[in-house]
């Protein structure tokens, strides 16, 4: 993930993308190939005026799509998420005793 010593929002920010990195990697390539369908149908219906002209752009729109679909918790139930499950740790980093060897 991140180094712990990140921003909260920077550490939120890099969850959601591997959320959605982990969940587009299970997808076919039918599916992913629908889904960048729906993404450039979405971003011609835009009134913003954006088209999908790099492919950039397009990979963007199919995280915003995805995102969308995954239902993540926003940047505030995460956080709560992160305190409640990190009573048990240690502050000062793990234990070398608990630390893989190498």
């Amino acid at each position: 993930m991140s180094a712990p010593d990140s921003a909260p929002r920077q550490q939120y920010q890099i969850w959601v993308e591997d959320q959605i990195e982990e969940f587009k990697s299970g997808l076919t390539r039918e599916e992913l190939l629908d889904l960048a369908e729906e993404a450039v149908q979405r971003l011609f219906d835009s009134p913003d005026g954006q088209y999908p002209l790099t492919e950039l752009l397009l990979s963007d729109a199919v995280d915003a799509l995805l995102l969308g679909r995954l239902n993540l918790p926003d940047f505030r139930q995460w956080r709560r998420m992160c305190r409640s499950d990190t009573t048990t740790r240690h502050r000062n980093g793990t234990p070398l005793e608990a630390r893989v060897a190498s």
